[in-house]
C-alpha cells in the first residue's frame, strides 16, 4: 500500500544527521505537530505550552496581514528521512515536535490565512535526542537587548504606535544634541557596557509620559523634547559636580526613570502652559528630594515595576508633602 504524501518545496541541507529545509502549509503542519513529544494530542500539547494571548497577537499582526515569518521554525521527528523527487515528499502520517517557534505555529489556529511556514527539520531523532536539541537551541539563545529592540522601532517606525516612535526620537535627540544633559550618554543598542544609561531603560518611561493622560500629549514633538530637556537640565543642576558618574545620586537609571514619571505631576502642579516652562521652574520642586533616600544600595534593591513605583512614590511624597 502506497503511503500518502504531501509534496512541498525544499531540499536536504545536511546528510548526516539528515536535516531538511522546507516550506509547509500552516494548517497541514498544525495537525501533525506537537510542542511536547509525550503528548499525542497536538491541541492539548499546544494548550499546555503556549500562551493564547501571545499566539492571537501574532496571528493578528502577521498572518491576518497576509505575511509570513522572516525566520524558520525548528522541527524534529523520529522519521529517518524523506524522499526528494524535485519536491520533498512528507507522509501524512508524520509527527513533528516543535523545537522552536511554538507560538508562531499555534498562531495559525487563530487566523483564516493559511501561511507557508519555513521549516528546518531534524530527522531520525529519539525522544532524548529531541530533548537535547530543544535545550541546545533554547538555553543558548541570547536575548536581544531591549535597547536594540527600541532602536529598531526608530528604523521600522511601526504604524499604530506613534508614542513609541516619538519616544525613541526624543532619546536620539537627547544623546545627539550637544546642549542636552545626556549628550553622548545613552547607549542606544545596549551593547556599550561603559555607558550607564540605556535606551531600553529611558524610552519606555518617555513613552509613558507622552500618552493621552499626560499634559505633554497635545504638544508638538519639538515642544515635548524641549520640556523634557529643560527638566533634565534642572535635575543635572542638583548634582552638577558628579553628573554623568556613578557618584551622582540622580544619575542612576532607576532614579531618572522615576523622575521622568514625576514630570506630568510637576507640570500639573505648576498650572503653567507647558510650552513656557523652563528648568528654573522645576528646581523649587525637585530640590525637596532627600538625597539620602537615593542611597545606592536602596536604589539597587528596587527591582522591577514594584521597586520603580516605590522610588516614584517616595520622591513624590517628598516633593508634595
Amino acid at each position: 500500500m502506497t503511503t500518502k504524501t504531501i509534496s512541498v518545496k525544499g531540499f536536504k541541507l545536511q546528510e548526516a544527521p539528515p536535516i531538511y529545509v522546507t516550506s509547509i502549509s500552516g494548517r497541514w503542519l498544525l495537525e501533525r505537530t506537537t510542542p511536547s513529544w509525550r503528548i499525542k494530542d497536538p491541541e492539548k500539547g499546544f494548550q499546555r505550552v503556549v500562551r493564547e494571548e501571545r499566539a492571537r497577537g501574532i496571528a493578528l499582526a502577521v498572518l491576518d496581514q497576509g505575511r509570513t515569518f522572516p525566520n524558520a521554525i525548528v522541527l524534529a521527528t523520529d522519521a529517518a528521512e524523506f524522499q526528494v523527487n524535485g519536491l520533498v515528499q512528507i507522509p501524512y502520517s508524520i509527527r513533528f515536535l516543535v523545537v522552536d517557534g511554538q507560538h508562531r505555529l499555534w498562531a495559525q489556529k487563530y487566523s483564516s490565512y493559511d501561511a507557508e511556514y519555513a521549516c528546518l527539520i531534524h530527522m531520525g531523532l529519539s525522544e532524548i535526542e529531541m530533548a537535547r536539541l530543544f535545550l541546545e537551541i533554547n538555553d543558548n539563545q541570547k536575548r536581544v537587548p531591549s535597547s536594540l529592540r527600541w532602536d529598531l522601532v526608530r528604523l521600522v517606525r511601526p504604524d499604530g504606535d506613534p508614542f513609541a516612535i516619538a519616544s525613541v526620537d526624543i532619546v536620539l535627540s537627547l544623546t545627539s544634541e550637544e546642549d542636552s544633559p545626556l549628550f553622548q550618554r545613552i547607549d542606544l543598542t545596549g551593547e556599550q557596557s561603559e555607558i550607564l544609561l540605556k535606551q531600553g531603560s529611558l524610552a519606555p518611561e518617555i513613552k509613558r509620559i507622552l500618552t493621552a493622560r499626560s499634559p505633554l500629549y497635545k504638544l508638538s514633538f519639538e515642544q515635548q523634547y524641549r520640556i523634557i530637556m529643560q527638566y533634565l537640565i534642572s535635575i543635572r543642576e542638583l548634582d552638577r559636580d558628579n553628573w554623568g558618574t556613578q557618584n551622582s545620586s540622580f544619575y542612576k537609571a532607576r532614579v531618572l526613570r522615576a523622575l521622568l514619571r514625576l514630570l506630568p505631576d510637576l507640570i500639573r502642579e505648576m498650572k503653567k502652559s507647558p510650552e513656557t516652562i523652563s528648568y528654573n521652574d522645576f528646581l523649587p520642586y525637585i530640590e525637596k528630594i532627600d538625597v539620602k533616600s537615593l542611597d545606592t544600595d536602596v536604589i539597587r534593591a528596587a527591582q522591577g515595576s514594584a521597586g520603580m513605583k516605590a522610588i516614584y512614590d517616595q520622591m513624590k511624597n517628598q516633593i508634595f508633602r
